[in-house]
């Protein structure tokens, strides 16, 4: 299983992150990380498996935006069967208002029991 981790930083400050990077590394999750979200949603499509999470704190601040990054490729997935989900509260990354143009937000998405091992942690 590939995972992308974008923002490694925001486990020092969230318990439950971190607690989820524990889990990936303690059952062998593979990581990659190409520096780039599309190369890395692209990995998951052809390996029909896997996840992209990138998770804020206070220190390390969202870099994704909604409306240009996050709504778009979040669209993709879950057009393709995969699950997205908001880092904030339980729900699609597609279902978050946005506030204005340079609305950024950290953000979980790949296939469906991926991201239900996030919600499970996360929330």
């Amino acid at each position: 299983i590939y995972r992308r981790n974008g923002n490694l930083r925001a486990s020092n400050d969230n318990e439950k992150y971190g607690a989820l990077i524990e889990y990936w590394l303690k059952n062998r999750y593979t990581l990659r990380y190409t520096g780039g979200m599309v190369p890395d949603i692209y990995h998951i499509f052809a390996k029909s498996k896997g996840v992209f999470c990138n998770v804020s704190s206070e220190k390390a601040k969202a870099k994704l935006r909604l409306l240009y990054e996050v709504a778009p490729m979040g669209l993709v997935v879950e057009c393709a069967g995969g699950q997205t989900m908001d880092e904030t509260q339980p729900r699609s990354v597609l279902d978050i208002p946005l506030e204005h143009l340079d609305h950024r937000v950290g953000l979980c998405l790949g296939s469906k029991e991926e991201v239900a091992k996030f919600q499970e942690f996360l929330f």
